[in-house]
């Protein structure tokens, strides 16, 4: 499945766009566009695609994604009740604006660095977003945008969010010593199929070998090895998804010495077979 562009309607002096469908199904196929979204299904079920995410979805699901990550809804063939969705959308310059510039709306900024992957909301915070997301629809503009405000505000309140896609879906990772952990991520993400090398990834953070694992796995909480092998498997499913070489095929270019090995990181992190993984985005709509 290629990735098709997706060209949201807000002009040029709007700073979000707020929609609601009522559909038979949901038909977008699997797309992207540059704008952050929070998409809340009020009515519907089945399978959920974002990034190299694959989860069921039912009626009440809440979901925030970052800018240009992939993603779709497929419908269950026997869920006949119709769809229903409330979206909204901003644009990247809303995102990067002065306002969250200043020092009171920081930790806002600091979450759409941290969002990119897309996070998966539940509990009492799926409830507020989600009522708050129904109360829009009776709103004008300006009321809408300040709601829009309170509810990124809670976002960026979490405390253990729950992330959508793998690393490899979002190379920028934090503001916080960003430039290290980007250039890290960036060699990973170019070298991912050949040998990365733990001593390679600390010399382009300007670190020790031993300074750098204690950087790394402060800041990303998880070891350099660990976050390698979810690129790859991210990498991994891109390309299960997109390709039709054989499991074996890409086992090697993903950087796999071998098909076991391969299977064996793929089921821990996908909870499935690599062969699953491809049946379940084989749909004809895709």
């Amino acid at each position: 499945m290629k990735a098709l562009f997706e060209k949201i309607p807000l002009g040029l002096d709007e700073a979000f766009a707020f929609q609601e469908f009522h559909v038979p199904r949901f038909t977008m196929p699997w797309h992207f566009h540059p704008e952050c979204e929070l998409t809340l299904i009020v009515r519907g079920r089945g399978m959920r695609y974002a990034g190299d995410s694959i989860a069921r979805f039912d009626d009440g699901d809440l979901v925030f994604l970052g800018g240009n990550l992939p993603h779709y809804w497929w419908n269950d063939a026997d869920d006949r009740r119709g769809a229903n969705s409330v979206v909204v959308q901003f644009s990247a310059a809303f995102e990067k604006s002065a306002l969250f510039e200043l020092r009171e709306a920081m930790e806002i900024r600091r979450f759409f660095l941290r969002a990119r992957r897309g996070l998966l909301l539940s509990g009492r915070l799926r409830d507020q977003i989600a009522g708050d997301m129904l109360r829009m629809k009776t709103l004008n503009g300006w009321e809408r945008l300040c709601l829009l405000l309170e509810i990124l505000g809670r976002l960026a309140g979490q405390k253990k969010p729950r992330f959508l896609a793998s690393a490899s879906f979002s190379p920028e990772l934090g503001e916080r010593d960003g430039h290290r952990l980007t250039t890290v991520c960036r060699y990973v993400n170019e070298f991912y199929g050949e040998k990365v090398w733990h001593q390679k990834a600390a010399t382009l953070a300007g670190l020790s070998p031993a300074a750098f694992s204690r950087f790394f796995h402060k800041r990303m909480g998880k070891t350099f090895e660990a976050y390698v092998t979810e690129v790859r498997i991210g990498h991994a499913c891109r390309h299960l998804m997109e390709d039709d070489a054989s499991v074996v095929e890409l086992a090697f270019a993903c950087g796999f010495n071998n098909l076991s090995n391969f299977n064996r990181h793929f089921l821990k992190l996908k909870g499935m077979t690599p062969r699953a993984y491809r049946k379940l985005t084989n749909h004809p709509a895709a």
